[in-house]
């Protein structure tokens, strides 16, 4: 009796032990799936920005009216005749950048944005500032700070401290000028490019906010002389096309603010898109400049050596 109740317990246990090792067979989850998981998230940090990626839009955030609105004492700049203009340049979105012509040719943040000033927007305020003072005589003050970081969405909040910092130092412009990159749509026609003289020249696009826009029930604290905002951008458009037919697209017009309630002669700037070169962008901007000081400082452009 006591062989075959030994036997039926060994029977048991046997029985047992498979049915447990069958259940922890179906819990385990082999490492190799996770490795072969893992592997393509790390390839992605070499990015070859030449080749197609996931990200294939462009997108930039609307400024949206916040609690926390800074409200800006206005003081207007009042330049005596005969002295040269003073101008402010800066970037709101300071990362971005264009088309890479080259693998390699800049790191990335993110695709078409880079922290590198050699290739970012920051690089064609560079060379507009350097062409305003040099040929034009202009007092040009090039504030290169980004204002990305730490989120993009609130980076006009950082760029609107900067224009009050400047204001409580005594410090004003006959020009506020924030320099943009746009982003590409294939929805406009014409080309991507306009051609002035040997070169193709990326596209330029101006910008006006009519700060009527709200959020969640709140608008903005001030609001801009749109009008007459819109009414210097579509002048300084006409000057650009008088010289190079089709460079300047049509002003636009929008219901965020884009910090223009700081001062009438504040303006946003789209030199480019995503899809444009930074050679056909700097290829823009001596007509930018040479539109600015036609219609701010004719005078200045007749003594001038420019056609």
């Amino acid at each position: 009796m006591r062989k075959i109740v030994r036997g039926i317990a060994f029977f048991v246990a046997i029985l047992l032990s498979g049915f447990m090792g069958f259940s922890a067979a179906s819990e385990w989850t082999p490492r190799w799936p996770l490795q072969e998981r893992a592997a393509p998230v790390a390839m992605q940090l070499d990015i070859d920005l030449t080749e197609p990626a996931d990200k294939l839009h462009e997108t930039e955030p609307e400024e949206s009216p916040s609690p926390g609105d800074i409200e800006v004492e206005i003081i207007p700049h009042r330049r005596e005749e005969g002295m040269p203009l003073r101008v402010l340049i800066y970037h709101t979105h300071t990362y971005e950048a264009f088309e890479p012509q080259t693998k390699g040719e800049y790191k990335p943040t993110e695709r078409w944005r880079t922290a590198d000033p050699e290739h970012n927007v920051t690089r064609v305020g560079s060379e507009l500032a350097r062409i305003l003072r040099d040929e034009y005589g202009m007092i040009v003050v090039h504030d290169a700070t980004a204002f990305e970081p730490p989120v993009l969405s609130t980076a006009y909040q950082r760029s609107l401290e900067m224009l009050e910092n400047y204001m409580a130092r005594g410090e004003t412009f006959d020009l506020y000028l924030d320099i943009h990159r746009d982003a590409y749509a294939e929805s406009r026609t014409g080309g991507n490019t306009a051609p002035v003289g040997d070169a193709e020249a990326a596209h330029v696009m101006f910008l006006v906010g009519k700060g009527s826009g709200t959020h969640m029930g709140q608008e903005f604290a001030q609001k801009p002389d749109w009008e007459e905002n819109l009414s210097l951008a579509e002048s300084i458009t006409e000057a650009i096309n008088s010289k190079a037919p089709g460079l300047c697209r049509p002003v636009s017009t929008k219901n965020s603010r884009y910090n223009q309630h700081v001062s009438t002669g504040a303006l946003l700037i789209e030199v480019g898109n995503n899809m444009n070169s930074l050679d056909e962008a700097f290829a823009s901007v001596p007509y930018i400049a040479r539109a600015i000081a036609a219609v701010m400082y004719p005078v200045w452009l007749d003594m001038a050596d420019h056609p």
